[in-house]
C-alpha cells in the first residue's frame, strides 16, 4: 500500500482530493492531511510518506520550501504540486526539487489521477530497486561473510527445513519486509526486517506457526529480533544453531525459548553423546559396553542408548562395530598382517566371528575385500 499526504490551506480542496480520487483502485491511501506548510514538514518527519500532494501557496512554509527542505533527504516522496495560474514560476522552481509534475487549479481530476497512476508505477519501481540492493546487501553478510553493517532496524530469522514443498514461494507472498534465501534444496532462510522488535518478532513466530499448519512435515525456526552491527547475520546465526535441535523434538516450531525452557538439558546430554563418541573412536580395540561408556558421558544408560541413536542413526553396538570394520579395512588395504591378527587388533579374539561380521557388513569375506583392493 502506497501512503499518501495531502497538504493544502482550502478544505475544499482537500476534501475533493479525498473523495474524487479512487486512492483504493490505485493501490494507496490517505494517511495525512495538513492545511500548512509547518504541518506538513512536521507529519514528513514523524512518519513514512510515499507521495505527496502539495499546494505551492499555503500559510507559515509554501509546498516549495517544503519540497527545499527535504530534498536531501534519502528516502523523500514523490510530490505533485498544485500551483494557482499566478504562480507558475514557484512551480518550475518546485520541478527543481525533484517534484514529479504540477497541476494548475481549477484541478482537472482526471489528469491528475493519470499522473498519480505513473507516481505508483516509479514509487513500485524504487521500492523494487531498494528491496533488491537490500537483499543483496544481506546475502553479503549472511551468506558470502562480508564486514557487517550497522543495523537502525531490528531483524529476525526463519529457518525452514522441508522436502519438495514450495515453502520459499509460499514465505515470499507475505506481506511483510521479507528476504528469502534457498540454502540448498531442503533448506531456507528468510530474513524479517521491521523497525520494532515485538512487531518483527510477532511477525516471525506467526509466520512459522502458519505455516506449521499448512506444510505438515517441515519444521520452523523462529528466532527473536537483532539489531545493531550485524543484525541480519546474528539472526542467521541464531537460526542456525537452533537448528540442531530438529533432531530433540519434535515440535514443529523450534524458538529460543522452547530450547531455554524445554531441551536445555538435553543440549548437555547432546554434548555429552559428542564426548562419548571421541572416546569409542579412541577406545573401539578394546572391550567396550555402554554402561562403560554411558557412565564416561555421565548420563544414564537407557538416556545415553536414546540419544545415541538419534546422534549417529544406529545403535551403540552397530556404531562399534562400524568403527571396528572401517580399521580393519584399512588394514586389509595397507598391510600384509594375517586375517587373525587383524582382528585381534580391531577387538575380535574369535577370527570366525570377525570373519562373519565383516562378510555381514561388506558383503564379502576379508580375504576377498583385500584380493579386491590389492594393487
Amino acid at each position: 500500500m502506497i501512503h499518501v499526504m495531502i497538504a493544502d490551506d482550502e478544505p475544499l480542496i482537500l476534501k475533493n482530493l479525498q473523495g474524487i480520487i479512487d486512492w483504493e483502485s490505485l493501490g494507496c491511501k490517505v494517511v495525512a492531511t495538513a492545511g500548512n506548510g509547518l504541518d506538513a514538514l512536521e507529519t514528513l518527519r514523524s512518519q513514512h510518506i510515499d507521495l505527496l500532494l502539495t499546494d505551492i501557496s499555503m500559510p507559515g512554509m509554501t509546498g516549495v520550501e517544503v519540497l527545499k527542505e527535504i530534498n536531501t533527504w534519502e528516502d523523500r516522496p514523490l510530490a505533485i504540486l498544485l500551483s494557482g495560474y499566478d504562480e507558475f514560476t514557484y512551480a518550475r522552481e518546485g520541478l527543481k526539487y525533484s517534484a514529479l509534475d504540477y497541476f494548475l487549479k481549477p484541478i482537472d481530476y482526471e489528469e491528475l489521477e493519470t499522473c498519480i497512476q505513473g507516481a505508483v508505477k516509479t514509487i513500485h519501481q524504487h521500492r523494487k530497486e531498494a528491496y533488491d540492493r537490500e537483499r543483496q546487501r544481506i546475502y553479503d553478510q549472511v551468506v558470502a561473510g562480508a564486514e557487517p553493517a550497522f543495523e537502525s532496524d531490528f531483524y529476525a530469522a526463519l529457518m525452514i527445513r522441508h522436502g519438495e514443498e514450495k515453502v520459499d514461494q509460499w514465505v515470499q507472498q507475505k506481506p511483510y519486509q521479507l528476504y528469502v534465501y534457498v540454502l540448498d534444496a531442503n533448506l531456507t532462510l528468510a530474513l524479517i526486517k521491521g523497525a520494532e522488535r515485538e512487531t518483527v518478532e510477532q511477525l516471525t513466530h506467526q509466520l512459522a506457526l502458519d505455516g506449521s499448519q499448512q506444510f505438515k512435515e517441515t519444521r520452523w525456526i523462529a528466532t527473536d529480533a537483532e539489531t545493531g552491527p550485524g543484525a541480519a547475520r546474528k539472526a542467521a546465526e541464531e537460526a542456525k544453531r537452533l537448528l540442531k535441535y530438529t533432531s530433540l523434538t519434535d515440535a514443529p516450531v523450534i524458538t529460543a525459548a522452547l530450547v531455554t525452557d524445554t531441551y536445555a538439558a538435553k543440549e548437555n546430554a547432546f554434548e555429552a553423546i559428542d564426548k562419548a563418541t571421541v572416546h569409542v573412536k579412541a577406545h573401539f580395540k578394546e572391550d567396550l559396553s555402554i554402561e562403560e561408556v554411558a557412565e564416561h558421558a555421565g548420563i544414564s544408560v537407557s538416556y545415553f542408548s536414546q540419544l545415541f541413536k538419534q546422534k549417529h542413526q544406529m545403535t551403540f553396538l552397530e556404531y562399534v562395530r562400524a568403527e571396528r570394520i572401517e580399521h580393519a579395512c584399512m588394514l586389509l588395504r595397507t598391510s600384509t598382517l594375517e586375517t587373525y591378527r587383524i582382528a585381534e587388533i580391531v577387538g575380535y579374539t574369535d577370527q570366525r566371528y570377525f570373519s562373519q561380521v565383516f562378510r555381514k557388513k561388506m558383503n564379502m569375506t576379508p580375504s576377498q575385500y583385500r584380493k579386491a583392493h590389492s594393487g
